[in-house]
Parts: structure tokens; sequence; C-alpha cells
């Protein structure tokens, strides 16, 4: 089992955290980003040598300045949003460096300029950017849907949901949903051996519908599935059809906007091993590897004062709470 827990772990770590591959960077900006370059390379204006301009700037200020030299090779995006509070919109400034690794910068205007605010993340392959506002907040939740392959080393690949807010000087991930997700691994890898191991697959398919008002709502329609493949003893991994259908699950989740936690919640509750309330982040019982007997029966739980930790379900007494009355207006991601 040793091996497939390690699947499991990444599965989980996967969705409710930054990817932990790629270090963070960040350097000390003097410098500006010319409102024209930004200007024209939108409009379509002389876009090679706007683009070098912007390029040179972003990659001193967040120090990848390994990146120097492959500036014709790497994407760029840029997109307006109103991120910080302040009745501006700043930059969204998307760098597709490789085919596994994208990066997210923000300025804000300064003096009819740009300047460097922070990276907002980085990321695999970025496929979607919106900026989607939350009234109560006076600012936009930035919202990221970003595929993640790694079909050569895990067996696992999927779409997610990442949605980021600007608190407390820096952005911080305050939702994070797959989309879709599919795993793979075979039996001889876990620990206790089968005589005739199968190969196994989960997967899982949501449907994310936003309700957005002062505070927005989050519905997430869930359909899981355990595969096992037809045949046994089998090296290479097989085709799609030869996987026969063991199990199947449907659930919605609901999360809604929180101001106390500054965070998208399933429910709030109450830590009976310190007294003190906390607001539900995930329950991660509910994970499609539950399918295939893996129980992880546990909350991730953020307390007041910021820190987001794994504890048992038991230690936690849920005290559900309806979100906030709002006037809502559906729409999907």
């Amino acid at each position: 089992m040793q091996g497939h827990k390690r699947k499991v772990f990444i599965f989980l770590m996967i969705l409710v955290m930054i990817p932990v591959f790629f270090v963070m960077h960040k350097a000390e900006a003097n410098r500006t980003l010319k409102a024209q370059w930004i200007k024209d390379y939108i409009e379509g204006k002389d876009q090679i040598n706007n683009k070098e301009n912007i390029l040179e700037i972003v990659l001193k200020d967040t120090n990848y300045t390994e990146w120097h030299d492959k500036k014709d090779k790497i994407g760029l995006n840029i997109l307006k949003a109103d991120l910080l509070g302040d009745s501006k919109k700043e930059l969204l400034l998307t760098l597709f460096l490789a085919p596994k690794k994208s990066l997210i910068v923000v300025y804000q205007q300064e003096n009819g300029d740009y300047k460097y605010v922070d990276i907002l993340d980085e990321f695999f392959e970025i496929k979607e950017i919106q900026a989607i506002p939350i009234e109560k907040r006076g600012k936009d939740l930035i919202v990221v849907r970003e595929f993640v392959d790694q079909m050569l080393g895990a067996f696992e690949k999927g779409n997610y949901i990442r949605g980021y807010l600007w608190q407390d000087g820096k952005f911080n991930m305050v939702i994070s949903l797959i989309e879709n997700y599919v795993a793979y691994w075979n039996e001889s890898w876990d620990q206790a051996k089968k005589p005739n191991p199968l190969w196994l697959k989960i997967e899982e398919k949501s449907i994310i519908q936003w309700e957005n008002g002062p505070y927005p709502v989050i519905k997430v329609l869930e359909n899981q599935f355990f595969y096992q493949s037809k045949t046994a003893n089998l090296k290479e991994m097989p085709e799609e059809e030869d996987y026969q259908l063991v199990n199947s699950k449907e659930l919605v989740q609901t999360y809604y906007w929180n101001e106390k936690y500054q965070h998208f919640l399933i429910a709030e509750g109450k830590d009976v091993k310190t007294g003190e309330s906390i607001g539900i982040i995930e329950d991660l019982s509910l994970s499609p590897f539950q399918l295939a007997g893996f129980e992880k029966n546990q909350y991730r739980i953020k307390r007041k004062n910021g820190k987001i930790e794994f504890v048992p379900k038991s230690q936690i007494i849920r005290t559900d709470k309806n979100n906030p009355l709002r006037k809502s207006e559906d729409f999907v991601i």
C-alpha cells in the first residue's frame, strides 16, 4: 500500500497547495513598465519590440534572469483587473516559459506607468484566466484554470480551478477545485503484493457553477469513478477501453465566501481540542480515492490566525451556516 499512499498524497497536495517543485522568486524592483509599451502590445502594434521591452523588465523584477536569452521563446498575455482594491486596473502578465511552466506577475499603476507588485503564482500549463469581482471586498478574484500533466511520472493529470485574492500584502489562494482528474496505478506497485495485479484507474469530472454577488457561492457537482483493468499481470498501462467500471458516486459540494476567514468554506465549525471556532475548507473523506478503499477522514481547516491545517474529522464539530443573503448572477467558468 505504500506506493499508492504516495499517489494519494500527491493527489491531495496538488489540489490544496501551490506546486512545490517551483521555487518562488522575488527581487527588489525599481524599474517601470511603460504604459505605452503595454497599450501598443495589447493593440498589436510593434509587438516584437514591445514584448522585448516588457520581458526585459519583468524577468529582472521577478529574478527570472536565466530566461533572458530565451525571450523570443516566451509567450506573453496581458489582462487588466482591479486586484488591489484601489479602484484602478492592475496588470496581470502571464509568461508562458515552457510547456509545463508558466508564471503570472502583477504590476500596479504608478505615475502613469506600472511598477512591480508580486508574483501571483507559478503554474504548469495555464488554460484560462478570469477576473471575478467580489463586491464585499471591492476587488477582483483571479481565477486560473490550470492543466497539470504528470503522466510520465506520477501517472496522473487533470484540470484545476484556482482562485487568488490580494490579502495582507500578498496573493493568497482562497479556493482550489478539481474540474477533471484521472490517475492510474498498478497493484504490483503496492507493498501488499497481489498474485494477479490489475491496473486501477480513478477519475473525477466536475461541473462548477458560480453564483456571483456580494458573497460569491460556488456549487460543484462531482462525478467520481473507479475502474479496474479487465486483464491482470499487464506490465504496460492498458488502453482506455480495457478498463471496466467497478464503482461510482455523485456528490454536490457548496463553497461560500466567508469574510471572517477570508476564504471560501464548505462550513464553519468548532475544534473540540482547542475550543476555538474554525473554517472548514475541504472534506478530504470525499476524495475519489475513497472508492478504491483509501480513507482520509480529515478536514482541511483555517484558523482565525490564518493558519491552515489538516485535522481529524472527529476533532471538529460542524456548525453549518448559510451564506449571507445575496443578489445572485449565475454563470459557469
